[in-house]
């Protein structure tokens, strides 16, 4: 059966010959099937799951956790009170002469000199919508990616006096704000466990500014609003620097309104840059606030 033979043979031949560029569409195949050979090994699959998971943690930190709070800009406005209303209104924590315990927010005896008002911080008052409150501002980042936010935490464990006249404090009168360290709260327990132990909370519970002088002071009448400059040391972690204060100061009848700002590096007072877990770390640099009341004592 020669035909049968020669058809078999040919038919096989046909089979059998390679078209033209099928090598290169194989050698791609099998380049194609390498590649995804090598994802499937556990170090490539240890990177890309590395990468999904900052990416995750990126989402999560942008969406959930990332915090933009903004700086107080003005003192707390008065309510809606007229200011004989007010003078008449006194906070329940005044005492007339200052006189309370090393605890409190006044020296014992203290009394204003001459030309003098003695002024004393109180938590809240009638006439103030608000309260009396310390706060810090630290910008954050997620560690590699540099997504910003900025951190507030706050207390409102905040005392002091100060005396003032026309000419600015009372040189008679001890001027200090005292804030309270161990109850600075923010949105984030392990911020808040990091902050006590950079701060030495422990050790070092209270921090203490002492006003020495205010600039651009000329008085505060009812009515009146004051922008100057507060200087004085500030002691914290048991170290002491000169800081300046942005001051903004409004009166209505013996009840004054205050923002008080400055900002400093972390190490002029020897903190330690805080990190969260190797995750979050804060930049060089905290801003810190206070909003106060004080009335008029006596």
């Amino acid at each position: 059966m020669p035909g049968m033979e020669q058809h078999l043979y040919g038919n096989f031949r046909q089979l059998r010959t390679v078209p033209p560029g099928s090598e290169i569409v194989t050698t791609s195949r099998r380049e194609d099937e390498g590649f995804m050979s090598l994802l499937a090994t556990w170090p490539a699959r240890i990177v890309v799951a590395a990468i999904i998971l900052l990416l995750a943690t990126a989402a999560a930190w942008w969406f959930f956790i990332r915090e933009d709070n903004q700086l107080a800009t003005a003192p707390q406005d008065f309510r809606e009170t007229p200011a004989a209303e007010a003078s008449d209104t006194p906070s329940a924590s005044v005492e007339p002469s200052g006189t309370r315990d090393e605890a409190g927010s006044t020296t014992p005896g203290v009394t204003a000199s001459d030309g003098y008002e003695l002024f004393v911080i109180v938590a809240e008052h009638p006439a103030v919508d608000g309260q009396t409150e310390a706060a810090y501002f630290a910008g954050e980042q997620l560690a590699r990616l540099g997504v910003p936010s900025t951190a507030k935490g706050t207390t409102v464990d905040v005392s002091g006096q100060f005396s003032l006249g026309a000419e600015g404090l009372d040189p008679a009168v001890p001027a200090t704000i005292r804030v309270g360290l161990a109850t600075l709260t923010s949105d984030e327990g392990r911020r808040d466990n990091r902050v006590r132990e950079a701060l030495q909370v422990s050790q070092h519970p209270t921090a203490t500014f002492t006003a020495e002088r205010i600039e651009g002071w000329s008085g505060i009448a009812d009515g009146e609003s004051v922008v100057a400059t507060l200087v004085g040391t500030l002691e914290l972690r048991g170290v002491q620097r000169q800081v300046s204060w942005e001051l903004e100061a409004v009166r209505q009848g013996n009840v004054i309104s205050a923002l008080a700002t400055t900002s400093f590096l972390y190490e002029d007072f020897g903190i330690p840059l805080l990190n969260i877990g190797g995750v979050v770390s804060v930049e060089e640099d905290v801003t810190l606030q206070v909003q106060l009341i004080a009335e008029a004592a006596g």
